[in-house]
Order: structure tokens, then sequence, then C-alpha cells
């Protein structure tokens, strides 16, 4: 028997959000999917609140207010809301955000249809569901000794509480080694809003130097 299943996809990329809508609607299953569209955090939060929708897929990277942000705010009006992260990403800084908004899952958007559905049957069934390389970070992280790890995840739910999605950006860039020149192209920013960024960086995560960022950024990322 056929389901109906009523999808919000909230992403700043149009072929994103056709590429997903592609894939719910010809994949064989037995779902049919009635689909809704945001492009921003924004939008997303205004279209959930006019409707209800039985999954929100959000991803995390948005303009304005990001997809953690746009999730805690939509759980605020409707916390029995399902709502599946969605990211470019596997990097624990932007898994850590998103799990602490309650959100009921995390996939990395080269997702293949049939493991999509699956996230989707497991969200909608009750159960959690996160993508194999989601699954082995957050493994990783709680394979840290107990005292280091509630060390880390206090340190880490403070510092990040206070980053903007920019920051967070930036940081991750420090953490790959990436100069000032190249942050700046990569994020089509100019240099000198990279070196705020940085400065920043340094006054919230409390380290004197970049040299001390770019550790502390690569153990944020592992």
């Amino acid at each position: 028997m056929t389901r109906n299943v009523r999808i919000l996809i909230v992403d700043d990329h149009k072929m994103v959000r056709e590429g997903i809508r592609s894939m719910l609607e010809f994949q064989e299953s037995k779902f049919k999917f009635f689909i809704n569209e945001a492009s921003d955090g924004e939008e997303g939060v205004e279209v959930a609140g006019q409707s209800q929708f039985d999954l929100i897929i959000m991803d995390y990277q948005l303009p304005g207010i990001d997809g953690a942000d746009a999730a805690r705010l939509i759980l605020e009006k409707n916390p029995d809301a399902k709502i599946l992260a969605l990211s470019n990403y596997n990097e624990y800084m932007y898994i850590d955000r998103m799990i602490k908004t309650g959100v009921k899952g995390f996939v990395l958007k080269n997702v293949s249809p049939e493991e999509l559905i699956k996230a989707i049957d497991t969200i909608l069934n009750g159960s959690n569901y996160f993508s194999n390389d989601i699954a082995i970070k957050l493994l990783n992280f709680n394979n840290i000794g107990p005292d280091s790890r509630i060390r880390l995840h206090n340190s880490r739910g403070k510092i990040y509480n206070d980053l903007s999605t920019r920051e967070v950006e930036v940081l991750k860039l420090v953490g790959e080694a990436k100069s000032n020149d190249e942050i700046a192209e990569m994020l089509s920013i100019s240099k000198r809003t990279v070196e705020t960024h940085k400065q920043n960086l340094l006054r919230k995560i409390g380290v004197k130097n970049t040299t001390e960022l770019i550790k502390f950024a690569v153990e944020m990322s592992q």
C-alpha cells in the first residue's frame, strides 16, 4: 500500500532541490511524495510554520540563518517536526550543531536514492538515521576517553553556539591550512574580511595565534 508523504526541502541551491525532488519522485518505493521547497533558512521556517510536513530535509549551510538555527526555530514551534539534516561536509562541528537542535538524522549530499528513501523510512518509523560516514565520525568521537569526551563536548557546545556560519566555514578552511588569500577566494569575500573573522575566532575560541587556531580547527574536525 502506497503511503502519502509530505516533504519540505530547504536548500539554497535550486539544482540540489531539483535533484532531491527527482530522486524521491522517480525512485520506486512505498511512498508517494508531495514536495514543497524553500531556498533559505528563513523561508524554511516560514513554510514549515504554515503547513504540516511529515519530514523536512534541511541543508546545514544556508544564507541568513543556517540550518541548525532554522531547525531549532522550527522545533521550538513544533517539537514533533521530523528533520533530516543534509550537508556536503562530515566534520564533527557541523554534525554536532545539527544533532543538538534535535534533528532525527544526518546524511551527506552524495547520498544515493536508495539510502535517502531508507533514511526517510527509518525516521518516519520513529528512529534516527545517520549515513555511514556520519556514524563513523560519531563513533570515533564517542571512543575518546570519558573525561576528555565530557571536556570536548562542553567546549564544543559553548564555542559553536557562539560562532556564525561564516566563522565555522573560515575555521574549517583554517584547519585545512588554507591561506587568507585562498580562504577569501573560496568564500568570495575580501582578504580583510577573512582577517576579521580570524580575529573573532581567536577571541571566541580563546587561543593566542593562528598556529593555535589551526591546531584547534584540526582537532575539531577529527
